[in-house]
């Protein structure tokens, strides 16, 4: 057969197959997408991703279907999707927990830079310590005097490893408050102890409890974080109170598995951003005490997650938690 024949035949296919290839990426998606929630049902993670994902099916004209795999601080669902098919079609939303999963359990197995494509931070919320509303303490001062009286003060947290859970070590090491660690499989499940009596204090994501805190079932004692919070702005940080140091929130990132098409990435990203900085959406958030970080690109986003998974290291050898 004539070699200029066989060159033009493979020059078709390929020329055939590039545009077969650019259709599909302009048509993404075409089928549902399936977006895993780390966490259970009803905390700030879950809202959040249904939030999100009602506003990209409008968007995409598809369905983006929330699955809850809660467990082990959101280790359990990233684990899942870090081993998923890099097709765009299973994506991930975690909390803190996905930095600081790998520093404080050497079983971890996923790396949060390397096995993931991010595509967006979706929302950031102060962490507040809080107490069931029959215990008679009210200010950071009188929670410190009554902590260090006991012989041990038990906080639920979110589940091993992530920030609420840090966090409560961290205040532990800081104020020598006895802190004792409950795990939850999620935000609401640990938060509705608290307001049940079951436990007298959590380390929390502002949005988790800020229902309960607006029913008076849960009492606010202090932001965790640096500076006192605009959603919060007349309660205290833990600063103010003559313990310096502490510095924990809550933020939510939106991934895919390492390897998906850079274009596909960059069209979630896009769409991630105009809908989570959209007035309505900013709006929501600040009804629910949280807030939007502002739009990133995907580079931006990774060097984010690369910063705080460094600070998270360090807070790790601070506290020396180690989950085994």
């Amino acid at each position: 057969m004539n070699r200029n024949i066989l060159r033009r035949g493979a020059l078709s296919a390929l020329l055939l197959s590039s545009v077969a290839a650019g259709a599909a990426h302009a048509e993404y998606p075409d089928h549902p997408v399936t977006v895993v929630v780390a966490f259970a049902p009803g905390g700030m993670t879950d809202i959040v991703a249904r939030l999100l994902s009602a506003e990209l099916g409008k968007r995409f004209k598809q369905t983006f279907v929330v699955e809850n795999k809660p467990g082990a601080a959101g280790q359990v669902g990233t684990e899942l999707v870090a081993r998923q098919k890099n097709d765009g079609y299973t994506l991930l939303v975690s909390a803190t927990g996905h930095v600081i999963g790998p520093a404080v359990n050497d079983r971890v197995r996923y790396d949060p830079v390397r096995d993931f494509a991010p595509i967006g931070i979706l929302a950031r919320a102060p962490n507040l310590v809080v107490v069931n509303a029959g215990l008679p303490v009210n200010t950071i001062p009188e929670f410190l005097a009554w902590g260090k009286s006991q012989p041990g003060v038990p906080y639920g947290s979110a589940g091993f490893g992530g920030s609420t859970h840090l966090g409560g070590e961290w205040l532990k090491k800081i104020t020598g408050v006895p802190m004792e660690h409950v795990p939850y499989k999620g935000a609401s499940p640990a938060t509705n102890a608290v307001v049940s009596g079951e436990l007298k204090v959590a380390v929390q994501d502002a949005m988790s409890v800020a229902p309960f805190i607006k029913s008076g079932q849960l009492r606010p004692i202090g932001v965790a974080s640096a500076q006192r919070s605009k959603l919060f702005p007349d309660l205290p940080t833990f600063a103010e109170s003559g313990v310096p140091g502490l510095d924990v929130y809550t933020w939510l990132g939106f991934y895919a598995p390492a390897g998906t098409d850079p274009a596909i990435v960059a069209k979630l990203n896009q769409a991630t951003n105009d809908i989570m900085n959209s007035p309505e959406m900013v709006q929501r958030l600040a009804g629910q005490n949280s807030e939007p970080l502002g739009p990133m690109t995907p580079e931006q986003v990774t060097a984010f997650v690369a910063g705080e998974t460094a600070k998270w290291r360090d807070v790790v050898k601070t506290t020396g938690v180690k989950v085994e």
